[in-house]
């Protein structure tokens, strides 16, 4: 950016600030997303040591990390309204950073569940506290490029969880010894030299300033005020959620099975498959996140109050149709084809975040965030992964039919994608001039 500000509007920081901003919470999601996702390169191993189903590893995938990242939101919210909002990723970054050391230590199954509970709970900090952040320092006709870049983050850390968990996988497939705790397998090493570096990276995210909050004045921030901003945008946040939801779901499904995918459809090894993907991953992600994220900026700043439903109005459609039919390719390289066209609406991630930052007082950001954050991982983390392992288990019954599985639960959830995102264009408008009347 070659203005002096983020913005062009001197009442907010300098470029070099709110951009290094950016870059240190996009550092920290990516160490977030390798720690959640690296589990997903070692369904085989862990299926093998600890003796479980493939809806077992869905509930590791899926609920178990879901579940207090769910809970704690809420809380950490609040604490993000409140408090130092840097204060509260450190601690966030740092609890998780040990619960996902503490998933290699695991000896039994109901160890290694718990260890990815605690995960989730740590993770619930960085984002909420990060839109908020991002939002005082970006104006709104910027903000959704900024949270775009952001996001960047959860695509570096998706792509090197699979990169680095195939390098470990077959590199020490024999295990490694290590001090203090002798003979470890390869998926526990995995786990240990991913997660332990998070402990000393957390203290990255004092590099940035603590911003003031911008605007807040006549929402003081107190909960009936919150319930009642929920209810009369009742019908936005219903469609917002549901329709975000459906698509992260899709999303996490990807991630959660894709390695499973390719080493059970196509046969190929643990290591090709995650460089392969890796490199894929990130690439069509990284380009589809700043460039939609740039598309809504501008046509909210041409006016188009609803943009952001309006975006995903397609971005639904074409995510349904490509993202269940890349999965009956004969071949990878059609899967590739079809799957670069299903991966840009997973750009989503800023734009549903940009939306309600937009929509809501600066007071209420960081709960609003949180409860947008829990709908999503309670339905996307539990739904998403968890429903292939269902399909695959009772519907289909045969592990090689894994490709069907994929298929049939995109086609279950894009078109509700899709419908909600229909009926939330008007009520996003709405919410929109309702904020421009409260001067924000």
């Amino acid at each position: 950016m070659t203005a002096s500000t983020a913005s062009s509007d001197p009442s907010y920081p300098a470029a070099r600030i709110a951009w290094t901003a950016v870059g240190v919470l996009l550092l920290l999601y990516a160490l977030a997303f390798i720690d959640r996702q690296i589990i997903a390169l070692m369904v085989a191993p862990i299926r093998a040591d600890l003796g479980i189903s493939d809806f077992q590893i869905g509930l590791l995938q899926g609920f178990a990390f879901a579940l207090l990242y769910a809970l704690f939101g809420l809380p950490l919210g609040l604490a993000v309204d409140r408090l130092s909002r840097r204060r509260v990723i450190f601690v966030g970054v740092f609890v998780w950073a040990l619960a996902a050391t503490a998933c290699g230590l695991a000896r039994t199954y109901p160890e290694l569940l718990a260890a990815r509970v605690l995960v989730g709970a740590g993770e619930a900090a960085l984002a909420p506290a990060a839109y908020s952040i991002l939002s005082d320092l970006f104006p709104k006709k910027r903000l959704t490029l900024a949270l775009g870049v952001f996001a960047i983050g959860a695509q570096l850390g998706a792509s090197s969880s699979l990169a680095i968990g195939g390098l470990i996988i077959e590199a020490a497939k024999d295990g490694v010894t290590l001090p203090l705790l002798g003979h470890v397998t390869a998926w526990r090493f995995a786990f240990i030299v991913t997660g332990a570096p998070g402990i000393l990276l957390a203290f990255l995210v004092f590099l940035i300033p603590e911003p003031a909050r911008r605007g807040a004045g006549a929402v003081r921030g107190t909960w009936r005020e919150l319930f009642a901003f929920l209810h009369a945008h009742g019908r936005f946040f219903a469609c917002h959620f549901l329709g975000f939801a459906c698509i992260m779901a899709m999303a996490y499904s990807r991630l959660a099975w894709l390695p499973a995918y390719f080493t059970r459809h196509f046969g190929w090894p643990i290591g090709q498959t995650g460089i392969v993907l890796a490199v894929f991953t990130f690439v069509t992600g990284a380009l589809a996140l700043p460039i939609t994220g740039a598309i809504v900026d501008r046509w909210y700043a041409r006016g188009v109050l609803d943009a952001h439903m309006r975006f995903y109005v397609w971005g639904g459609i074409a995510a349904t149709v490509t993202g269940a039919g890349c999965f009956l390719m004969p071949n990878p390289t059609l899967f590739f084809a079809l799957s670069t066209i299903a991966m840009i609406p997973m750009g989503m991630v800023a734009i549903a975040a940009g939306a309600i930052q937009i929509v809501t007082p600066p007071t209420l950001r960081g709960r609003m965030s949180a409860i947008y954050l829990l709908f999503v991982a309670l339905f996307a983390l539990t739904v998403g992964p968890g429903i292939v392992g269902l399909f695959t288990d009772l519907m289909f019954k045969d592990d090689a039919l894994i490709h069907l599985s994929l298929a049939v639960s995109v086609l279950a959830l894009g078109p509700v994608a899709t419908i909600a995102f229909v009926l939330g264009l008007a009520p996003m408008r709405r919410a929109v001039e309702a904020a421009r009347a409260r001067g924000e």
